[in-house]
């Protein structure tokens, strides 16, 4: 009985998994509208979350952090709003792994 459990959170787990995407920065700017200048600066004062190597030579930003912060926007938060909310996001990259879920 305990494995069948298991068995349904793996398969809850792998389905949440594939959700996760990935977006280069050309989608990035697509989404936000941002230019690359505009996108870096906001990067730096800690209003976009990083981006993470995916390669030796290239990056990429998690697209559900992506559109937490449009969201954020959206709704009308303001920067240091947005500032906490970008700390929390980059916080749980840690917890993004098979069997744990945000």
């Amino acid at each position: 009985m305990a494995q069948l459990i298991q068995s349904s959170q793996l398969v809850k787990s792998l389905k949440y998994l594939n959700s996760l995407k990935l977006l280069r920065k050309p989608e990035v700017l697509n989404l936000t509208k941002y230019s690359k200048s505009t996108l870096h600066v906001r990067i730096n004062n800690g209003l976009m979350t990083t981006p993470i190597a995916i390669s030796t030579r290239s990056v990429a930003f998690p697209e559900h952090e992506v559109l937490a912060i449009i969201a954020a926007q959206i709704s009308g938060k303001n920067d240091d709003e947005i500032r906490l909310l970008v700390k929390e996001l980059v916080a749980q990259r840690q917890f993004i792994s098979l069997g744990e879920q945000l």
